[in-house]
């Protein structure tokens, strides 16, 4: 019950963080959160708790539906430095419509104990060539950490 919480209350400020940023955006030529664009993670391996500073390899089938641009690309994360900020260490070009994508990553879980879970987020949005990209959509896991 407390992780469900924690979880809801990341994806919360995950949402929130976005829509500021959105907000501020004084251009107004980028993309708004309100899009259509969608993730959905079809497989996640492994299934089970993972060892605590072990490299393991993840497996992440997901389908995504970019509608909000012709060409996009969707990031793989995990939550490596802090219980709260996520290191994106993979990424595919996607294109306009509803794809499958295999994300494949190597990295070492880390057990965050009372301070929060290890987990992976994927985003997805439209590329920029602008240094801050803001993602359209994205989809969290949280994985099991044993000592």
């Amino acid at each position: 019950m407390i992780r469900r919480t924690k979880v809801v209350a990341l994806i919360f400020l995950c949402a929130l963080g976005t829509g500021v940023v959105l907000a501020h955006d004084e251009a107004g030529d980028r993309p708004r959160l309100a899009t259509k664009d969608k993730i959905r993670i079809l497989a996640f391996q492994p299934s089970g708790a993972v060892r605590s500073g072990v490299e393991t390899e993840f497996t992440i089938e997901i389908e995504v539906d970019l509608q909000s641009a012709k060409e996009g690309v969707a990031c793989v994360g995990f939550n490596l430095d802090s219980p709260t900020s996520f290191r994106m260490i993979d990424s595919r070009d996607v294109h306009e419509g509803i794809q499958k994508i295999k994300f494949s990553v190597k990295t070492k879980p880390v057990d965050w104990g009372n301070r929060g879970y290890f987990a992976a987020i994927i985003n997805l949005g439209p590329k920029t060539t602008e240094p801050q990209w803001t993602p359209t959509a994205l989809a969290h896991k949280t994985i099991s950490v044993k000592r």
